[in-house]
């Protein structure tokens, strides 16, 4: 009888990515998947392209800002446990892999309490608030490098296994996105993305200094949904996008610069395919400043240039950076190994696979 295997986690782009990339090794070695997630979400979308069925369960953040949604957000976790757990008692999974979030949390939860091991994975320097609560329940924690400074109890269920890429990240096919989108041979591609939702602050900057930009670079700004311009519809040198499914590999072949935040999935991307970058991490005010940590030790190896969030007034530092960087483009593209590529997460795949009890065992 196959395996049956749960995914979870999602709210974005970083983190569905990833678990996607173990998913196809799961795949591969011929398990069964499920996915739990939120209906009508990026996780619903990408797990159903990756041809894996979604069961739904709802969830809901904490935001670091005041917003009513705090208030409610305990009732939304507890309705959320309680639907996993069902879902759990139904689907019956061997083992439940995290990629975190707070979308992961109520079905880590409910997987502990159906007594199914729980993998969980950590991308950034420290644990995450989604991973801090999971980890107790964990029967094993994947990070992504060694993080010093961890408490006793939980160096005993940690492993460092590095962050899974996505499974085509060698498979990009540059010259067919610039088909598509009419991009002329000459200038240097700028590639800007902040994730699936986008930055208001970064598209507000780009298109203040896109006059500038454009005289250096062919800029292709995917900048998230309902965040297009109409005025700039056709703005010569310029390329603007809601979002990038099944071509966004081939926009990072294509790109000869990026623009982008500093979440560890991107930067996983960019070292993966030596691409020179512009990095905006997100600000302490509205994060943990795990993206500040990660940008800050990401310079110390890679040809980027770092610019605060605070500091953007009207592009003019990210007009500067790229103009900085001109000097380091044009270089010799670099192919990753596609056995390379898979590595990380075929690795956390075969030590998922082996936390699986035989069926029957785990249901109270």
């Amino acid at each position: 009888m196959k395996l049956k295997i749960g995914i979870t986690g999602g709210a974005s782009a970083g983190h569905v990515v990833p678990a996607l990339a173990v998913a196809a090794e799961l795949q591969r070695a011929e398990c069964e998947l499920v996915y739990f997630g939120r209906a009508d979400s990026i996780e619903a979308d990408l797990a159903a392209k990756a041809g894996i069925r979604l069961a739904t369960v709802p969830s809901a953040g904490l935001q670091r800002f005041r917003s009513w949604s705090n208030i409610t957000m305990p009732v939304t976790v507890a309705r959320g446990v309680f639907t996993a757990w069902r879902a759990m008692r139904r689907e019956r999974p061997d083992v439940v892999f995290s990629k975190g979030s707070y979308v992961s949390v109520p079905v880590g939860v409910a997987a502990w309490l159906n007594r199914i091991p729980l993998a969980i994975h950590e991308s950034d320097h420290t644990l995450g608030l989604a991973n801090r609560i999971l980890a107790r329940f964990a029967t094993t924690v994947f990070l992504a490098e060694d993080t010093p400074g961890l408490p006793r109890w939980l160096q005993r269920k940690a492993a460092v296994t590095g962050l899974p890429l996505r499974d085509d990240l060698a498979d990009g096919r540059p010259e067919s996105l610039r088909a598509r989108l009419g991009i002329p041979a000459g200038l240097p591609v700028l590639l800007v993305f902040c994730g699936s939702s986008g930055s208001r602050r970064v598209n507000d900057a780009i298109r203040h200094q896109l006059g500038a930009l454009t005289a250096h670079f062919s800029v292709v700004h995917i900048c998230g949904r309902g965040n297009l311009d109409p005025a700039l519809a056709s703005a010569p040198g310029y390329w603007q996008l809601e979002y990038l499914h099944d071509d966004m590999v081939d926009a990072l072949w294509l790109a000869d610069l990026v623009i982008g935040r500093a979440g560890a999935t991107t930067l996983a991307e960019l070292g993966a395919l030596s691409k020179p970058a512009v990095l905006v991490p997100l600000p302490a005010s509205v994060s943990r400043g795990d993206q500040l940590d990660n940008a800050k030790a990401y310079a110390q190896h890679a040809t980027c240039v770092v610019v605060a969030d605070e500091e953007m007034a009207e592009g003019t530092p990210l007009h500067r950076a790229c103009e900085q960087l001109l000097p380091a483009l044009g270089g010799a593209r670099h192919r990753p190994d596609p056995e390379a590529v898979r590595r990380t997460a075929r690795d956390i795949a075969t030590r998922t696979i082996a936390l699986a009890r035989p069926r029957g065992r785990h249901a109270r």
